[in-house]
């Protein structure tokens, strides 16, 4: 470790709008830089340059790894990271994994189920297969060399055990990080932001579920009445043509789907 480091300055690439807000909210001082993080030779730059000035940097190499979908999978088929011969089938479950990482070290702080009607977290499983799904996620980011930051993964639920089917570096999209905070879990990006500039993360573990869904426009009430509907936890509305989003809290993995109904017929009007 560093021990001369400036703990409030870190660098992003590419930087996520939603990191750098963060860093402004938090008194972090943000270098950045854009790059192509398809093109290795060009990232050497900027990283060498941010390391020369006592900042946190990933390997050019891990970046370019988890750019490239083809070379996520290479790892994960030449490492054996799979059951042998298993490949994701589209019935299979799909999770999403939020990892932060610092000196090389990776933890888990987010496991959340992709369902037919949204998003749940934290994903309903066993110890035993969600400390498959971590060991099969940070092991991928190890063959990386992943370092500094976040990452989101990808993960299929086989019946021989789970299978990659992506990995990048950064946040999750919205809502996930949103949702992973709203049922008491990490805030990813503040915990993002601490461990770009070295700094471990304190585990936190949800205290309740919460699902998230996706609302295209037009909305029946306005944000702010949606805002106030009952186990709403967050809202973000429609700016078309982007849709909304809203979390809300559920009181278990075998209502969520029917609490989303009940949310969809409010919001869109639909049938529940």
């Amino acid at each position: 470790m560093k021990e001369d480091i400036d703990v409030r300055r870190i660098f992003l690439l590419n930087p996520d709008q939603r990191l750098l807000e963060e860093a402004a909210h938090s008194g972090v001082q943000v270098r950045s830089a854009q790059v192509d993080a398809m093109d290795e030779s060009a990232l050497r730059i900027p990283l060498a340059e941010a390391a020369a000035a006592g900042l946190y940097v990933n390997p050019a190499r891990a970046l370019w790894t988890l750019a490239d979908p083809a070379a996520v999978q290479r790892l994960v088929r030449d490492n054996r990271l799979a059951p042998c011969g298993i490949e994701a089938a589209p019935g299979d479950p799909r999770l999403t994994v939020e990892t932060l990482s610092v000196h090389g070290m990776h933890q888990a702080v987010g496991i959340t189920a992709r369902t037919p009607y949204g998003l749940l977290h934290p994903a309903p499983l066993t110890d035993d297969a969600a400390a498959e799904v971590r060991a099969v996620v940070t092991a991928l980011l190890d063959l990386t060399g992943y370092q500094y930051g976040p990452a989101h993964t990808s993960v299929a639920l086989t019946a021989r055990g789970p299978v990659i089917t992506g990995c990048r570096a950064g946040l999750g999209d919205d809502p996930v990080p949103e949702l992973v905070r709203a049922a008491g879990g990490c805030d990813l990006a503040a915990g993002a932001v601490a461990v770009l500039a070295g700094r471990l993360v304190e585990p936190a573990r949800p205290h309740r579920f919460a699902a998230a869904v996706v609302l295209e426009a037009p909305w029946k009430p306005g944000s702010a009445e949606v805002g106030g509907l009952p186990r709403v936890l967050h809202v973000v509305a429609p700016e078309p043509p982007r849709p909304g989003h809203v979390v809300i809290e559920v009181d278990s993995p075998e209502t969520a789907e029917r609490q989303v109904a009940d949310l969809r017929a409010l919001v869109l009007g639909e049938d529940g």
